[in-house]
């Protein structure tokens, strides 16, 4: 049995680098800023899943034929579909090698070959903090809400087909991501499919709605304003008591009675969410029966406004 290894950078970064296709700067200026957007909370998110300190980088986005990364890579390769539930359409697929794959799921150390189910039920609910992290980071950028569903993980041999439609000959955009902490490595590679590229780089080029303006500066007589169009759609409402941090080990001797100590005491206020986005601060009543809350502090009229977007 082989001593187990730390995977460092060069794992995603091989001596013969996958052949970039031609695209102009604006292509590239604005995938950059995604990957930017969508690995920005990644750090604190890892953290929170893995319970260990972790800085997270993008080390830069380039087009690739997908046979070429996978060759690089330790098999098996971890797939994770990571689709969009509104916002924007499609999907990507984030690709990590063997060893990545286990850090992710809280077991770095493990020397086995092939990934067990506990791995892999580990590895979606790491990626799926990480899709609620990266969620508020990317409005400004869409100009809109996202979301994604809950993420699906696959596992791959080398001798095996790709999950979904993927295809060793397809060339996507690829951005390339790295964690670091405590002297463990964690690559990650993110697919943008050139449909998904498009529609991102249209959103770039496009200047938001002047939403906020026309709401707060509406001129007499003059049409209504943008926000009217909007004024009965449906928003997620959130109200989190408090956040806690666990090893993974103890989340699966979780049972029915099992008590979770989290971050707030009794008494102290919760935050009310709106879109992921924190507007206000209130205190738990009971009204009928029934919970609710009590707002005692809020955002101003524009950021809540800032936060329908």
């Amino acid at each position: 049995m082989t001593q187990a290894t730390i995977p460092t950078a060069h794992e995603f970064m091989p001596d013969s680098a996958p052949e970039v296709a031609p695209a102009g700067p604006a292509v590239h200026e604005n995938l950059e800023m995604f990957g930017e957007g969508f690995f920005e909370a990644a750090g604190p998110a890892l953290t929170t899943a893995l319970n260990r300190p972790f800085a997270v980088r993008v080390l830069g986005v380039t087009s690739v034929i997908l046979r070429q990364l996978l060759e690089e890579l330790e098999a098996p390769w971890v797939f994770v579909e990571i689709a969009y539930q509104r916002g924007m359409t499609g999907s990507h697929w984030l690709i990590v090698p063997r060893r990545t794959a286990l850090a992710l799921a809280g077991d770095p150390e493990a020397e086995i070959v092939d990934l067990e189910p506990r791995h892999t039920e580990a590895i979606r609910s790491t990626v799926n903090q990480l899709l609620h992290a990266a969620a508020p980071p990317l409005m400004p950028l869409f100009a809109r809400s996202v979301a994604y569903v809950p993420a699906r993980v696959h596992v791959a041999m080398r001798d095996e087909p790709l999950p979904g439609d993927l295809a060793p000959e397809d060339r996507v955009w690829l951005v390339r991501a790295q964690g670091t902490g405590d002297e463990l490595v964690i690559d990650m590679a993110l697919t943008i499919d050139e449909a998904l590229a498009a529609e991102i780089c249209a959103l770039g080029t496009s200047e938001p709605e002047p939403v906020v303006a026309a709401v707060m500066s509406p001129t007499p007589g003059a049409a209504p304003a943008k926000i009217d169009l909007i004024l009965d759609v449906t928003l997620p409402i959130a109200v989190e008591l408090g956040r806690a941090r666990m090893q993974i080990q103890d989340i699966l001797k979780l049972a029915p009675g099992s008590v979770i100590a989290l971050d707030k005491s009794a008494g102290d206020p919760v935050e009310l969410f709106i879109n992921d986005c924190a507007i206000a601060k209130g205190e738990v009543v009971i009204i009928d029966e029934n919970f609710g809350v009590r707002l005692t502090s809020i955002v101003t009229a524009t950021e809540r406004i800032r936060t329908l977007r």
